[in-house]
């Protein structure tokens, strides 16, 4: 057999091997699996059960050493939720995300395993399910501090916890989910507020001012394309064509931790690090026009940039990490178009930092995804179709998403609706709309039949 698994025989009624008293009534073989070795290197087995016959033993060690191939150690009968969970994420490595695969990682080891982990998948339980998320409402912060976590946190784990048992369901694990019938806290409504063109104006007015070497074009990019975070601190200088005035977000910069990636046993230690990786969808890589401002601030950031870098002797490039699912990581050089002045990539948690400080400058509390929001809602005011705004921000639902979560109503666009309606229904609208009926001599025609008017029947 496998050097991974054994047989042991035994007799039931302890005699002595040297009595010679044993009889095929009185032995049972007992297969084991080996496991992984414990943290400090002693040895661990897990016993398969005690068979009558040399052969069923075989049998129920091969069929365990099948399943360990999988990736499953244990018969699902004995699977424990913390033991499903870790093959589940070594799973979604595959196809998910890094940074999806750490969240998703955080949200279990947080929430879910110190109370649930350790029972068996198959008797696990909606009122189980449910009791964790009541007991985040009211508690369960990780800083001790009184309080229950918020309610989309809440969700958050609900769905990283759906998602993980419907796999099960697809992997014929447990026959149902049993978090489909826990509940979580309804989210509450909140109001997201555009930036209104003349506050956006403010920013980029504060930005061309910034003695920050990347913070001005950062900005202006941002607001001239409504591009993403990460896609703006990943572009590089190949993805731009100033001539054509176009551009092209093929991959976007990240903070990813370096124990959810595929070789993350040759990683030494667990500081997070900058990757980049491939962007959210097939759709965000179109390519978008430039406007003529947002030209000509990058022209002006490329001069500015090799001017600095000349004088103090930075690289052309820098080495990073690409990490995308399913392979291992591997090291790239990139000529990005955002660095600091030490010629480092920029954070994506600095640029917000940076950003908000930027904002509130200028008086407003803003964070960047604010000026993909409002480049939506600039566009929807022009009267641009919901289909042209989802080609803007590179949806690929064709404006579904930008009418339900990015297009808000501007402030001018109230007055605006009145000023209509006062000149369609408006007393002076009406007079006009009466002389010219009564002067081409017609009758006024309306849902208001005159009185003693005879009845047509």
């Amino acid at each position: 057999m496998s050097s991974r698994g054994s047989l042991q025989r035994k007799c039931v009624k302890g005699h002595p091997n040297t009595a010679g008293k044993c009889s095929s009534r009185c032995i049972r073989w007992y297969p084991r699996l080996e496991l992984p070795r414990r943290p400090d290197g002693r040895r661990r087995f897990e016993s398969l059960g005690g068979y009558p016959t040399r052969t069923q033993a075989e049998a129920a060690l091969a069929d365990a050493l099948a399943r360990h191939a999988r990736g499953l150690t244990l018969d699902p009968a004995k699977l424990t939720l913390n033991q499903y969970l870790d093959r589940w994420l070594a799973h979604i490595r595959t196809s998910l995300r890094a940074r999806t695969v750490a969240r998703y990682t955080a949200l279990l080891r947080d929430h879910v395993r110190p109370d649930i982990g350790a029972r068996p998948l198959k008797q696990l339980t909606p009122l189980e399910i449910q009791a964790i998320y009541d007991h985040l409402t009211v508690a369960g912060r990780r800083d001790g501090k009184p309080g229950g976590l918020a309610p989309q946190h809440i969700l958050a784990v609900h769905r990283c916890l759906h998602r993980a048992l419907t796999q099960a369901v697809t992997w014929q694990l447990v026959a149902h989910n049993p978090a489909t019938h826990a509940t979580p806290p309804p989210r509450p409504h909140r109001t997201v507020m555009a930036l209104a063109p003349e506050q956006v104006a403010l920013l980029l007015d504060a930005a061309d001012h910034s003695p920050s070497p990347w913070l001005g074009p950062w900005t202006m990019l941002a607001a001239a394309t409504g591009a993403r975070n990460g896609e703006l601190c990943g572009l590089e200088w190949a993805d731009l064509d100033l001539d054509a005035g176009t551009v092209q977000f093929r991959q976007a910069l990240t903070i990813v931790d370096p124990t959810v990636l595929p070789d993350a046993a040759t990683v030494g230690g667990s500081r997070r690090e900058l990757a980049v990786g491939p962007v959210k969808s097939a759709a965000s890589s179109a390519i978008l026009t430039l406007p003529p401002f947002a030209v000509q601030a990058l022209r002006r950031h490329r001069r500015e940039q090799l001017r600095l870098r000349l004088a103090v002797g930075q690289p052309a490039t820098v080495g990073l990490r690409w990490v995308e699912p399913g392979r291992p990581p591997r090291p790239v050089q990139l000529e990005l178009v955002f660095r600091t002045e030490r010629g480092t990539p920029v954070n994506p948690n600095h640029a917000s930092r940076a950003f908000a400080r930027l904002a509130a400058s200028v008086g407003l509390a803003a964070h960047p995804h604010l000026l993909r929001h409002a480049l939506a809602s600039a566009m929807a005011a022009e009267k641009e179709p919901a289909s042209i705004i989802a080609a803007q921000l590179r949806h690929a639902d064709g404006g579904t998403l930008a009418q339900r979560v990015y297009i808000h109503q501007l402030p001018q666009t109230a007055p605006r609706l009145a000023s209509l309606i006062e000149g369609v229904f408006g007393p002076a609208a009406r007079d006009t709309q009466v002389v010219a009926t009564v002067s081409a001599g017609r009758p006024l025609e309306g849902n208001r039949r005159e009185t003693g008017a005879p009845n047509p029947a």
